[in-house]
């Protein structure tokens, strides 16, 4: 009995983390129609914040249900979320390691302080994954997992890389903008992001794993 209701205490905390994303994502999203102005689906972190919240709100349904009829979760609706997660940590780290860097003095109080930043670089990535990792239950994680994981990100930067080519957009990050940049540069970030992004997946893979069989050990303690 007290690892049903532990059980459901953790689901409970990772419905309410979920749901917090949805609504952050929808106040950021409010705020990038007022502002106008760029499309924001050329932004990675604005593709990945949407993800997140599609992936999060598909959980948080599943879960009311869950914790109606205690139905598990469907694999396909974990392994979303684990994807979306995975992006979002993409999100922060380039902005923590690339992005905020290249502003200068106040460049991380610029770009996970301000605007609908606080939201898609800084929030949104620590609730999702820290619910991914703290509080999600379910189906396991299919080994392909982080293969799965990668797809989205790889998918940008080989479409934003070609339209940077074909000079249909230019951007939206510097790294992209392959006219301002030597080849063997565009070349390397064209490696180095979906790489990292890769390791990321894995690495969120393994402690997902990790924090499972914990879980399970003390279930059955």
């Amino acid at each position: 009995m007290d690892s049903q209701n532990n059980k459901r205490r953790l689901m409970t905390l990772s419905l309410i983390c979920n749901l917090a994303v949805v609504v952050m994502g929808l106040i950021a999203d409010g705020m990038d129609i007022a502002k106008g102005g760029e499309t924001p689906l050329r932004f990675y972190t604005e593709d990945s914040n949407l993800l997140a919240q599609l992936a999060c709100a598909v959980m948080a349904v599943y879960q009311i249900i869950s914790l109606k009829t205690g139905r598990e979760l469907p694999g396909w609706v974990t392994t979303l979320k684990y994807v979306a997660a995975c992006c979002l940590t993409v999100t922060f780290l380039v902005v923590i390691f690339v992005l905020a860097p290249t502003y200068g003095i106040g460049g991380y109080y610029f770009m996970l302080l301000t605007g609908t930043m606080l939201y898609m670089h800084l929030l949104c990535p620590i609730v999702c994954v820290g619910s991914l990792l703290l509080f999600d239950s379910g189906a396991p994680l299919p080994r392909r997992a982080p293969l799965i994981a990668l797809a989205p990100t790889a998918v940008y930067a080989v479409v934003t890389t070609i339209l940077n080519v074909a000079r249909v957009m230019e951007g939206p990050y510097p790294f992209l903008m392959v006219y301002k940049q030597p080849v063997w540069a565009s070349v390397l970030w064209l490696i180095a992001i979906p790489g990292g992004a890769y390791l990321i997946a894995l690495l969120l893979y393994k402690l997902s794993l990790k924090v499972s069989a914990r879980r399970t050990a003390a279930e059955k303690a």
